[in-house]
């Protein structure tokens, strides 16, 4: 059934403090070169108690979960779906197939939708821009259903849309049935693939990512708010979007902005409005003062150096493959150690950017992080005295034993 008053029944839930890592998918944030391991680290504050089925915690600019319950577990995401909806329309649009200025017919379908509407009038047709900030703003089922109509010729053939979109950026707990959220057997979200979806949508549509800030729509002479309440309450924050079934219970996916830092929370199965309001934003409020986020292995002219023979140059400088992200306790930034896996020589040539090892940003001898490591510049093979001299030189020290790489079994320098 859509929307109920009835109360969901569920258990009391701690969270689970610290880094609770899993690995960070590149379309989360297509920027780090920091890919999380499996590791929890206490933080320093105590975190916030509430009730909920299901929620996750993600840190947008390294695109890491960074602590959560149930999170990976499919389970209804009633109107969250509505973020994958929009993202297919962003992609169709940016594409091309679609345009903002499209004239959108309203089928009976449409029109009959049941839960959250527009009041769109059967037969009618509305410019695709308003269709889209109705499921945007007001979370309109009738705009939804009409949208997927007019892009896939039907709804179902847009939830395979949906289904290959979620394929494309690995939300691999996630399969869409229908464009609504409204309740159908196997349409299911996890708490983290909601993340990484609201992730996806900040980093890849800003220019569209603005309007779940927007607090009203109108249509028809009718205005409707905006259900995410926390826009009221808090000016840090500026999406994304509500959701309610009676199956799915009261959820929220919330994200703020503090001093350049984003945060994103997601509550799944909570009572009621308010308690997912409190959750997402006691969840907000706990990560912007319990952890922070910041930049590793960015020295200028490399980090590390490792030997090589036969070229045109002794020593090949080592930097990180790109800008390399963790999240830490609040306030422990100085506590990082650093472990390197590289070998213990290389024979020119070395090409500019080539593989070269790694780097494990240890925190409490713990893991938390493992960064690859590239070649700053070229190394050309040297000339034919240098390439024996130094064939020499290196078969001496192997036979003394001076020599022994560290790296990974299943490192590749391609």
């Amino acid at each position: 059934m859509p929307c109920s008053d009835g109360v969901f029944d569920s258990k009391m839930l701690k969270l689970t403090v610290g880094l609770s890592l899993l690995i960070a998918v590149s379309t989360a944030s297509a920027h780090n070169t920091a890919t999380q391991t499996f590791a929890k680290l206490p933080a320093n504050l105590e975190p916030p108690i509430f009730d909920s089925t299901a929620w996750v915690l993600m840190e947008a600019a390294s695109g890491w979960i960074v602590a959560g319950n149930n999170e990976s577990e499919p389970l209804p995401p009633a109107s969250l779906t509505k973020l994958m909806t929009n993202y297919v329309i962003f992609d169709l649009l940016d594409s091309g197939q679609l345009d903002f200025a499209d004239q959108v017919a309203i089928s009976e379908r449409a029109w009959r939708a049941e839960g959250s509407r527009m009041f769109a009038e059967v037969d009618s047709r509305i410019e695709l821009k308003h269709l889209l900030k109705s499921t945007i703003i007001q979370s309109g089922n009738d705009a939804a259903i009409a949208l997927a109509e007019h892009a896939a010729g039907s709804e179902e053939a847009f939830s395979a849309l949906m289904n290959m979109t979620a394929e494309k950026l690995e939300l691999s707990s996630s399969f869409f049935e229908n464009s609504t959220g409204l309740p159908s057997d196997r349409h299911r979200m996890s708490a983290a693939d909601i993340a990484r979806l609201a992730l996806a949508m900040i980093n890849n549509y800003p220019q569209y990512f603005k309007w779940y800030s927007e607090k009203q729509y109108s249509h028809n002479g009718i205005t409707q708010y905006n259900r995410n309440k926390l826009l009221w309450k808090d000016s840090s924050i500026d999406g994304l979007k509500t959701g309610h079934t009676e199956e799915a219970g009261f959820c929220l996916v919330g994200t703020a902005q503090r001093h350049g830092q984003r945060w994103i929370a997601v509550v799944m199965g909570a009572a009621d409005e308010r308690a997912r309001e409190d959750a997402v934003q006691a969840l907000l409020n706990y990560a912007f003062a319990a952890y922070q986020s910041i930049s590793v292995l960015d020295q200028q002219g490399g980090v590390a150096e490792v030997p090589v023979y036969s070229g045109d140059a002794d020593i090949v400088r080592l930097k990180a493959a790109g800008p390399a992200l963790v999240v830490v306790p609040t306030g422990r930034e100085s506590d990082l150690e650093i472990h390197w896996q590289l070998k213990s020589y290389y024979r020119a040539p070395v090409s500019l950017g080539q593989a070269m090892g790694v780097a494990h940003i240890l925190l409490d001898r713990q893991t938390i992080a493992e960064v690859p490591l590239v070649a700053v510049s070229e190394i050309k093979q040297g000339g034919w005295w240098k390439q024996m001299s130094d064939s020499v030189e290196l078969r001496l020290r192997q036979l003394s034993g001076n020599f022994s790489d560290n790296l990974p079994d299943n490192f590749s320098e391609n």
